[in-house]
C-alpha cells in the first residue's frame, strides 16, 4: 500500500496565497492607472526632443546662438579635459540629442517588447511593465528626480545652503551644458571608473583570441554585471568587490566633484543629493547598462530643463521662475510629484515583494524537506 503524500500547505500553493493571486479587478484598475502615467511622462519625453530643437535653433535665450563655437570637455573621473576641437553649440546639441534618442530606442527593444509588456501589466499586474527596458527606464528617472528632490527639501530645511551654478550666465550655454552633462558625467565617473575597475579584473585569460577578448572588455565597459554573470560562484566576489567598491567611489567623487570641481555656485548642502544620485546612477549602470544611466541622469537634468528653457525662448517667461508656464507646471507635477512619487512605489512594492517572495520559497523547500 502507497504511503499518502503529504497535503502541502495552501500558503505555498502556486497561485493560492494573496500575494500571488490580488483581487484581479483591483490589479488591472492599479495597472490601468500606472500605464497612465507611463503615457504622460512618454508624451513628455517625446516632446522634449522638438522643443529642445525649437529651443536652439529657433528662439534667442541669450547672446549665444546655435552658430556659436566652444571647446566642449569631457570628465575624466574629477579632471575636466578639454578637447581642442572648436564645435558649434548647434551641432553638439544635435549630436547628443540623438545618442540619447538612440538610447531610448535601443532601451525599447530589450527585454520583453513593449506591446507584451504593456498587455501583460494590465493582466497580471503593473510590475510586468518593467519588464520592458524602456518602461524601466522611465520609472528610474521618475524614481530619481522624486527622491532627488526629497533629498534637496530636507537639507535646504535643515540649513547648509545647495546654490545653483546655472543662474546669472548664459542661458544658451546652461542649457546645452544640462543637456550634455547625462552623457558626459556618466562616462567620466561611470565608465571610466566602475567599468575600467571590473574590466581589468574581469579580464580574459591570455589564451583567449583577440577579438574575445575585446568583445568581453566592450561589453563589460557597458554593463559591468555583464563580467560576473558568466563566472562560476567562487570567482565572484572578487569581482563583486571591485564593482561595488568602484561604485560606491565613483558615487562619492560624483558628488564631491559637484562642490569642489568648479562647479561654479554648487555649495556644500549639494553634496549629499548629489552622492545619493551617484549611488542610484552606479546601479543603474552595473545592472542594467550604460545607457539606463544616462538616461536617468538625462531625465533630471535636461527633462525638466528643456521646458523651462522652451518656456523663456517662446514666450519669454524666464527658464528659472517658479512655477512657470503651464506646460512647464505639468512637467513638474509628474515628474516631481504623481508619476515620480508613483515610481518609487513601484520600486520599493517590487522590491518587497521579491524578498518576500525568497523568503516564501525557502520556506516552501525546508516544509517540502520535512514531508519527504
Amino acid at each position: 500500500m502507497e504511503e499518502p503524500v503529504p497535503k502541502q500547505d495552501a500558503v505555498f500553493t502556486q497561485g493560492d496565497s494573496w500575494e500571488q493571486q490580488p483581487n484581479r479587478a483591483l490589479r488591472s484598475v492599479i495597472a490601468a492607472v500606472v500605464l497612465i502615467l507611463f503615457g504622460l511622462t512618454a508624451a513628455l519625453v517625446i516632446l522634449s526632443f522638438p522643443l529642445g530643437v525649437y529651443t536652439v535653433f529657433f528662439t534667442h535665450l541669450s547672446n549665444s546662438t546655435a552658430t556659436t563655437a566652444g571647446y566642449p570637455f569631457l570628465w575624466v573621473g574629477p579632471v575636466a579635459i578639454v578637447l581642442p576641437i572648436p564645435v558649434t553649440f548647434g551641432a553638439a546639441f544635435l549630436a547628443v540629442v540623438a545618442v540619447y534618442a538612440g538610447m531610448f530606442v535601443l532601451a525599447a527593444y530589450q527585454g520583453k517588447s513593449l506591446p507584451s509588456a504593456i498587455v501583460s501589466g494590465l493582466k497580471n499586474g503593473y510590475q510586468d511593465f518593467l519588464s520592458n527596458r524602456a518602461l524601466l527606464t522611465l520609472v528610474s528617472i521618475g524614481f530619481l528626480v522624486f527622491t532627488a528632490a526629497v533629498i534637496d527639501e530636507i537639507v535646504t530645511a535643515a540649513g547648509p545652503p545647495i546654490g545653483n551654478p546655472f543662474t546669472g550666465g548664459d542661458d544658451l550655454l546652461t542649457f546645452l551644458q544640462l543637456t550634455l552633462a547625462p552623457l558626459r558625467e556618466e562616462f567620466g565617473f561611470r565608465v571610466l571608473i566602475i567599468g575600467v575597475a571590473t574590466a581589468v579584473v574581469t579580464l580574459p585569460r591570455p589564451e583567449i583570441a583577440a577579438r574575445k577578448t575585446i568583445e568581453s572588455v566592450l561589453r563589460t565597459l557597458w554593463r559591468p554585471s555583464a563580467a560576473y554573470e558568466s563566472l562560476d560562484s567562487g570567482s565572484n566576489t572578487l569581482v563583486l568587490v571591485v564593482i561595488w567598491a568602484a561604485g560606491a567611489l565613483s558615487a562619492v567623487t560624483f558628488g564631491a566633484c559637484h562642490v569642489a570641481c568648479g562647479g561654479g555656485g554648487w555649495q556644500l548642502g549639494k553634496l549629499p543629493e548629489a552622492v545619493y544620485g551617484g549611488v542610484v546612477l552606479a546601479y543603474l549602470y552595473i545592472r542594467y547598462g550604460f545607457h539606463v544611466a544616462v538616461l536617468a541622469h538625462w531625465g533630471i537634468d535636461y527633462l525638466p530643463s528643456v521646458f523651462a528653457f522652451f518656456g523663456q525662448g517662446a514666450y519669454g517667461i524666464p527658464w528659472d521662475s517658479s512655477p512657470g508656464y503651464v506646460l512647464q507646471q505639468i512637467v513638474s507635477s509628474d515628474l516631481f510629484g504623481i508619476f515620480g512619487l508613483a515610481s518609487v512605489l513601484m520600486i520599493l512594492h517590487v522590491a518587497y515583494t521579491k524578498r518576500w517572495g525568497r523568503r516564501r520559497e525557502s520556506v516552501a523547500e525546508e516544509h517540502s524537506s520535512i514531508a519527504v
